[in-house]
C-alpha cells in the first residue's frame, strides 16, 4: 500500500497537496480554520531583503531546512558532529568558513557514552553554546515532538538544530511512506527553520542497495520536496573515501570529495570531486612512468604498461598540469624530437625547468612535438 500511496500522490496537482497536507494538520491540531492571509505582491517586491547568510559558507544555509542521506554506518553521525564543533568553534568545515553561534544536537541514536567519547577522539571541548538531547517526542500522531522543537529554539535562541535521525522522531504506527504524513512533519519543521531564522538539520537514511543519491532519500517522496538544501553521503562498504552531493533550491555548490581520517573521527575535506579525480589520474600517469622508469618516452611507457600511446600521452599530461612530471624534448639530429618524461619534485619546478629544458607545465612547445610518437 505504501507504494501505491506514493503513486496516488505524484498524480495530485501542488493544489491538491497543499490542500490535503491542510487538511491533514488541522485535524492533527484540532484548530479551527484560519482566514487566508494575501499581501501586495508589489509591496514584497518594493523590499530589500539582506544577502542570504551561511552557517556553513555556500554549504549550508542560516534559517534553512537541510536533509542529510546516507546509508547506514557510512559516516553522517560523525559528520554531523564535525559539523557541531564547527559551528561552536568558528572552525572551518569541509575546507569552509563557519559561522559560529549556538547548537541544540538531538542525538537520537546515540547513547550517553559514544556521545562523551566521540568529542574527545576530535579533541573538541563542547562550549555552552552546545546543548544535547537523547529523546524526544514524537512528531506525528498527537506527540509533541514539534513543538518541543518550536519551542526550544525560541527558549534558546538556536542557531543549528540538528535531527539524528528522522526516523527515531517517528512513533512505531508511522508509515514512513506517507507522503501526507511525512509532509506534515517536513513542511512543519522547513516552516519553523525559516519562522525562526535557526537552521534545521535532519539526518536521514536511503534506501538499501541504491545509489547515494537524492532520489533514493528513504520513505515518502515529500520529504524530499520539503528540504531546502539536500546532502548525500555516497561511501562504498569498506572504503574510506566518499562523495558529498549537494542540491539547493536558492544557490549551487559543487560535490566534494572526503576522506575518512586516519582515526576514524570525522571526515577531511579533498576537493570538488572532478579535480580530485583528475588528480588522481595525474597520479596514475606517475606510477605508469615509474613503472617503465624514469625518462622514458611516451612509447616505451605504454610498451611497459599495455597501454594506448594516446592513453598515456593524456595520463602523463595530466600528471604535468599538476606538477607531477615534466617532459624533455630529445632532439636526435634528421628526425622529430622524442618526448621523454621526468619525475620531479614541484618544489624545485621554479628556476630548474627551463634550464634544464624542461617544460614546467609538462607540454612541449608546438615546434617541438612528435606527432609520430
Amino acid at each position: 500500500m505504501s507504494s501505491v500511496n506514493d503513486v496516488l500522490w505524484q498524480q495530485l496537482t501542488e493544489a491538491e497537496k497543499a490542500d490535503i497536507l491542510s487538511k491533514h494538520a488541522t485535524r492533527q491540531t484540532g484548530a479551527a480554520a484560519t482566514p487566508l492571509m494575501v499581501e501586495s505582491y508589489a509591496a514584497l517586491v518594493s523590499q530589500d531583503f539582506p544577502p542570504q547568510q551561511f552557517l556553513v559558507d555556500g554549504l549550508i544555509p542560516a534559517g534553512q531546512l537541510v536533509m542529510l542521506g546516507g546509508r547506514g554506518k557510512a559516516g553522517k553521525s560523525w559528520l554531523v558532529l564535525q559539523l557541531v564543533a564547527a559551528i561552536d568553534r568558528g572552525a572551518p568545515f569541509l575546507g569552509r568558513a563557519t559561522t559560529p553561534g549556538r547548537v541544540l544536537y538531538l542525538a537520537l541514536e546515540d547513547g550517553r557514552r559514544r556521545m562523551n567519547q566521540r568529542p574527545k577522539m576530535m579533541k573538541w571541548a563542547p562550549s555552552p553554546r552546545v546543548d544535547i538531547a537523547f529523546n524526544i517526542d514524537t512528531f506525528d500522531g498527537g506527540g509533541e515532538g514539534l513543538a518541543h522543537v518550536r519551542d526550544a529554539i525560541a527558549a534558546g535562541s538556536y542557531d543549528l538544530v540538528v535531527i539524528d535521525t528522522l526516523v527515531k522522531t517517528l512513533s512505531a504506527s508511522a508509515d514512513e511512506n506517507n507522503n501526507t504524513e511525512m509532509g506534515a512533519i517536513c513542511n512543519a519543521l522547513a516552516d519553523m527553520a525559516h519562522d525562526s531564522g535557526a537552521t534545521i538539520l535532519i539526518v536521514h537514511h536511503t534506501s538499501k542497495g541504491a545509489a547515494e543519491t537524492f532520489g533514493n532519500f528513504r520513505g515518502a517522496s515529500a520529504i524530499r520536496n520539503a528540504y531546502d538544501v539536500g546532502l548525500s553521503l555516497d561511501r562504498r562498504h569498506g572504503e574510506k573515501q566518499a562523495t558529498l552531493h549537494v542540491e539547493s533550491r536558492d544557490f549551487d555548490a559543487a560535490e566534494m570529495s572526503i576522506k575518512q581520517a586516519d582515526n576514524g573521527a570525522g571526515w577531511e575535506y579533498l576537493g570538488p570531486v572532478a579535480e580530485v579525480a583528475e588528480m588522481a589520474a595525474g597520479r596514475v600517469g606517475v606510477a605508469d612512468l615509474m613503472a617503465a622508469g624514469d625518462g622514458s618516452t611516451t612509447a616505451e611507457i605504454a610498451k611497459a604498461t599495455g597501454k594506448t600511446p594516446q592513453a598515456v600521452r593524456g595520463s602523463m599530461q595530466t600528471a604535468a598540469k599538476h606538477f607531477l612530471v615534466v617532459n624533455k624534448v630529445e632532439k636526435v639530429k634528421g628526425k622529430k624530437g622524442v618526448d621523454r618524461w621526468y619525475l620531479i619534485d614541484a618544489g624545485k619546478i621554479g628556476g630548474q625547468t627551463e634550464a634544464n629544458g624542461l617544460h614546467g607545465d609538462g607540454l612541449q612547445d608546438e615546434s617541438e612535438k612528435d606527432s609520430g610518437e
